[in-house]
């Protein structure tokens, strides 16, 4: 539900709010006075055409607002969402433009796309004018229509469903279909895979070698070392090693400690000496053992290091991503040569979706049918209230491609009086017919969730007894949705659940409008000067009349 409309320097609009409420909003005034402004404000706020001639003389800007009613489930939040945009209770839509021609939209106080804005009100606003019902003649809008009307939006979005779970399988086979292409690929995928397995390539593993080349490369330090402090430790033919001399030390402190036990922990001490350099003897002996200081496995490492920097050059830049590609080839030879079992497997997916949604569009379809001659006996009905007495509407159904919306196409045909051919609605109505066919179909189709629905001079031209009926419909379709309306005639506005009047007023050499909200008062003496240019005593009782008739008649309907 739309709250408020706040307009700045639009047109004849220096500054103006309106506040709005559930129900049939009647908006009326004086010719010229800004009436249908008024709506076309509403429809450039959510993105329509706003012609330079437009932007009022009080500012170098317009500024429109449109504050919004909404439940954080409805399901406009879902296309703002993606931009960043939380649900919540209320949504604010602006919209601000400059002489030059500069557009800025803004949704919540951020900014937005155009096209965000558009395709928000698309889903917001039905607005039917003498020169604007395009979308009762869009194919999308009939088949919208005629499945509320038939009670198939249930089946309508099994369908959508289901469609869009074929297409999903299209996409897939597509994908592998492209992946079909590097079948021819798949030898030298495996030559490839060869020659790395070939490798048999370990984590770190050149981290390794670079260990090993460096102790090799410092074998000759190696051995010099090793050999000198061997021979310090063992000694050779003179018998003089470190170790020997040791054990002479701790026979000499024996004896000694036999003639002065004082002399017993030095004794001590120069046996654990003597284990400790046993144990040292023992440790390097068995590294001088283990030692692999052959000159040929310095060759043979470098060239591994070499080979293992060509592959890094090539699939690295580091051995573990070499490792990385390793594996990741061998996956994608396993899925290529599992190629023809998932083609076939993917395919069988996709015509089961297809069946499934060719099914349903069967259904759909059908469904559809059984509801076109009663929806052509009710519109015709109606449109007969509305100065077309001989009209008739018919609805005809022909089968295309499969879509979203099934396979069918819904196309209204009509004729005005009688003798004259039925044609389609869009080649023969003209503005005022397509807006009475347009509140015809508001009303008896049912209204569209959360739709509001803008009906712009809807009775002009209308004679009272049709008016009355074009007020009774706009005041059946206010008890279920927002219905704001801009009317010439007394007995429409009389319907209404709230009255706004516009006035233009002079000030200085400028004129500015005003939209004034009426009480009940203010309604009478509003629908007197309608009825009667003096607003005399007699049309203000015939004003009171026709009001407090209208309410009745809604608090009955």
């Amino acid at each position: 539900m739309i709250q408020h409309i706040d307009v700045e320097n639009f047109a004849l609009f220096k500054r103006a709010r309106l506040s709005l409420d559930n129900g049939f909003t009647v908006i009326t005034g004086e010719s010229g006075a800004g009436k249908s402004l008024l709506l076309e404000s509403l429809s450039a706020t959510f993105g329509a055409r706003l012609a330079a001639e437009r932007i009022g003389p009080f500012a170098d800007k317009v500024r429109l607002r449109a504050t919004l009613a909404m439940a954080p489930d409805d399901p406009r939040w879902q296309p703002l969402a993606q931009l960043g945009i939380e649900p919540d209770t209320v949504l604010i839509v602006e919209r601000l433009s400059t002489r030059d021609g500069r557009t800025t939209y803004r949704v919540q106080g951020e900014p937005v796309p155009a096209s965000s804005v558009k395709k928000l009100g698309e889903m917001t606003l039905h607005y039917v004018g003498q020169n604007q019902v395009s979308q009762v003649i869009d194919p999308a809008f009939a088949l919208a229509w005629l499945d509320r009307y038939g009670h198939c939006e249930p089946l309508a979005e099994r369908m959508r469903d289901a469609y869009l779970a074929w297409q999903h399988r299209e996409d897939q086979l597509k994908a592998l279909s492209d992946s079909y292409r590097q079948l021819a690929d798949l030898d030298d995928k495996r030559r490839e895979l060869e020659e790395l397995t070939a490798f048999n390539l370990q984590p770190q593993e050149d981290e390794r070698l670079h260990e090993e080349v460096r102790r090799l490369r410092s074998s000759h330090q190696i051995m010099e070392f090793s050999g000198e402090l061997y021979r310090i430790l063992e000694g050779g033919e003179e018998g003089n090693s470190l170790i020997n001399q040791v054990a002479r030390a701790v026979g000499l402190a024996e004896a000694l400690a036999r003639v002065d036990p004082k002399l017993t922990a030095v004794l001590n001490n120069l046996k654990e000496i003597e284990a400790v350099l046993g144990d040292v003897r023992l440790e390097v002996g068995r590294w001088q053992a283990g030692l692999d200081l052959d000159p040929h496995r310095l060759d043979w490492l470098e060239d591994r290091l070499d080979a293992l920097s060509r592959l890094k050059r090539r699939y690295g830049p580091s051995l573990d991503d070499v490792i990385r590609y390793r594996d990741t080839l061998e996956q994608e030879i396993r899925r290529l040569e599992n190629f023809e079992w998932e083609w076939a497997n993917m395919v069988r997916q996709r015509d089961a979706a297809l069946e499934s949604a060719q099914e349903i569009a069967r259904e759909l379809s059908l469904a559809r049918q059984e509801s076109l001659s009663r929806a052509a006996e009710e519109l015709t009905a109606t449109i007969r209230g509305l100065e077309m007495p001989t009209g008739e509407i018919r609805l005809e159904q022909q089968q295309g491609t499969l879509t979203a919306r099934g396979w069918d196409f819904i196309e209204w045909y009509f004729s005005a009086s009688r003798g004259q051919p039925l044609k389609p609605l869009s080649k023969v109505a003209s503005g005022g017919e397509l807006a009475r066919v347009a509140l015809a179909l508001a009303v008896v189709g049912g209204a569209a969730r959360e739709a509001v629905y803008v009906f712009d001079e809807v009775d002009q031209g209308l004679s009272g007894v049709s008016a009355e009926r074009v007020g009774e419909l706009l005041q059946r379709l206010g008890k279920q949705s927002q219905v704001i309306a801009v009317s010439h005639q007394p007995v429409v506005a009389a319907r209404a659940n709230h009255h706004v009047a516009v006035v233009k007023r002079v000030v200085g050499a400028t004129s500015a409008a005003e939209a004034l909200s009426l009480d009940r008062a203010g309604r009478i003496r509003e629908l007197a000067r309608m009825l009667s240019a003096s607003g005399d005593a007699i049309a203000l009782r015939h004003a009171e009349a026709l009001l407090t008739q209208g309410m009745a008649d809604f608090a009955n309907g």
